[in-house]
This record gives structure tokens, sequence and C-alpha cells, in this order.
């Protein structure tokens, strides 16, 4: 997998070179992220923390000397005396929110990774459960589920199947496939099938309670959902009509007094701004759907 570092201009393997002698900053960068080692360990990102940190420094000024010069550059010609301290401001201002993009990017990995999982969890645990009724093995089912169609749930059983072949036990594989895992209910369904295999439980049985509870978590979610967009359909009335509506009889209102000027620009700053906050509002809707709802 070809991985794109957001806002890099240069491929990834060139930018390792370039910070490739910056490991010593980039150590002191990463003790700003305390949880920055372990995010990229779950997102699957393959850099360690000191090329991470030296990373975001190196981007950061490049970006900071960029913006420099480009609005440095217009400043002179338009607001010579102000274009120094502008254009320093700027450049600041940039490069600070390019470090804080770069510094969530893992964690926004790790979010569409237990997005992923837990999306799949239960349908893969179905068929698991399936196969152990219809006497397949515990490991051909978990083969089967490696090698179908159930997203990442099939990349992560993957690792497990190919740490059996290599001669280890199921209980260690799978015991390994949880620890490095970020969503909380694959990591719970991992460990509960583990310690049935050591207490010598009947791994159907712990599949079919596994199921249950998850199904019943699912509606626990389905219903605190509902509740949310009760509430955000009042936010969107307010956000969407209300006040536009409010907004623009005001603005009128104040347009017809001879003292005050109301351009034609502040309609259309008005109507930009409805658009942005609606998707604003698009954004949250789907970031608040519970993870254990299928598409």
């Amino acid at each position: 997998e070809t991985i794109n570092i957001p806002f890099s201009p240069l491929p990834t393997k060139v930018l390792l070179k370039a910070t490739a002698k910056m490991k010593g900053i980039g150590s002191k960068v990463a003790r700003w992220f305390p949880y920055l080692e372990i995010e990229l360990k779950q997102a699957e990102l393959p850099f360690e923390k000191e090329q991470y940190g030296a990373i975001m420094f190196f981007l950061f000024n490049l970006y900071f000397v960029f913006i420099f010069i480009f609005s440095y550059a217009i400043g002179l010609k338009f607001i010579p005396d102000k274009a120094l301290p502008l254009s320093i401001t700027l450049g600041l201002i940039f490069s600070f929110l390019v470090m804080v993009q770069l510094s969530v990017f893992p964690k926004i990995r790790v979010m569409k990774k237990v997005r992923d999982l837990e999306r799949n969890l239960i349908f893969a645990l179905r068929t698991v459960l399936v196969e152990i009724r219809s006497g397949v093995s515990l490991f051909d089912a978990i083969n089967l589920i490696a090698n179908g169609n159930f997203g990442i749930v099939s990349r992560e059983f993957k690792k497990a199947v190919e740490s059996i072949n290599t001669g280890s036990l199921e209980e260690d594989a799978l015991e390994s496939l949880a620890s490095n895992n970020p969503s909380i209910f694959f990591r719970r369904a991992i460990w509960q099938i583990v310690n049935g295999l050591k207490a010598g439980a009947d791994i159907s049985d712990v599949l079919s309670a596994l199921i249950d509870s998850l199904m019943k978590e699912q509606r626990n979610q389905i219903r605190q959902y509902g509740n949310k967009l009760r509430l955000l359909s009042l936010a969107y009335m307010m956000l969407g009509v209300i006040i536009p509506a409010l907004g623009l009889t005001f603005l009128i209102i104040l347009a017809s007094f001879p003292q005050l000027k109301v351009g034609e620009l502040l309609f259309w700053v008005l109507l930009g701004g409805i658009i942005i906050a609606q998707f604003m509002y698009l954004g949250v809707i789907k970031s608040s759907r519970p993870n254990l709802m299928a598409d």
C-alpha cells in the first residue's frame, strides 16, 4: 500500500531521504504527541515516531518558507510597510495548520480502520459460527474469513492465518491479533474466543453469545443515533432555515436606513456561510453514524 502523507509535495521515499538525518529533531517533536507511537502502529503506517516527527518538522518549515516568500512578494507590491510581519504571521498560521493535520493523520486512519472493522465484524463472526456448526474447524473458518470479502476484518484474520501457518498456536496468533488492534469490539470478540479455546469450551456457544452481545450493542447504538438525529434535526432547522431567514430580514431592515451601508457582498458572505454550515452538518451526521451499522 502506497502511503500518501497529507500536504506532502514530495513522494514518500524522497521525503524519508530528506529527513533521514533529522531523527534527533523528530524525537523532540514526537514528545509533544505522547500517543504517536501507538497510533502509527495501529494505523499500520511504516514509520517510527522519530521518522514521523522529522517529517512533521520538515513540512512545517517547508510550508513556512514557501508561504513567507509568496506572501512577502505580494505584500511588497500592495502593503510594503506591513509585508514582513504579515508574511511571517501567514507563514506560521499555515504551517501550524499543516502540522496539526499531520499530527491527526494517524488517528484519522485508525478511526477509518475501526469503522471498517466494526461494520463487518458481526457478519464475519456469523460466518465463522455457521462454518463451525457445519463441522468446519476454527482454523478453516478463520481462513475462510481471511480470503473472503469482509473488508479489514479479512485482512486482520489473514495475519492470524499466516502466523498459524508459520507454526504459532491458534491462541497465540489470536492474542497477538487482539493486542495490536484499535477496535474495542474486535479485541473483545477475539479475547472471548481465545478464552473459550483455553478453557476448552464449545466455540460455537462462545460465538453465539458473542454475536448476541454485539447485536444488543448495535441496537443500543441505533437507539442513541436516533436520539442524536432528533437533536440534529432541530439544529438543522435553526441553522438552515430560521437563522438565515431572520438574518436576511434583519439585513433588509438595516439596508433601509441611509446611514448604514449594506452592500451586495454581505449577502454573498451570508450565502457562503450557509453553504459551509450545510456541509459541516452533513459531516456531523456522517461521523455520528454507529460503527456497528452496516452500509
